[in-house]
């Protein structure tokens, strides 16, 4: 039963890795959540914190961005 279990999580991960809109919605609430740490961390006064966020927040966008404007030809 364990075995059946793990080949369809196995069969459901391979088509999703596949599914462009599964990569834009990973890479869009990446950026929303790397946004939101950068708002914490400018709160708290955690400046190298907040630049390491900023930073990883323009990466993750323009994979965003990239990866949709893909999506939409």
């Amino acid at each position: 039963m364990v075995e059946v279990i793990l080949v369809l999580i196995a069969i459901i991960f391979i088509i999703l890795i596949f599914q462009r809109w599964f990569w834009v919605l990973g890479f869009g609430l990446g950026t929303i959540a790397s946004f939101f740490a950068l708002i914490a961390s400018i709160i708290h006064f955690q400046i190298l914190g907040a630049i390491g966020f900023l930073i990883l927040t323009f990466i993750l966008y323009a994979f965003t961005v990239i990866v949709s404007a893909k999506y939409n030809d």
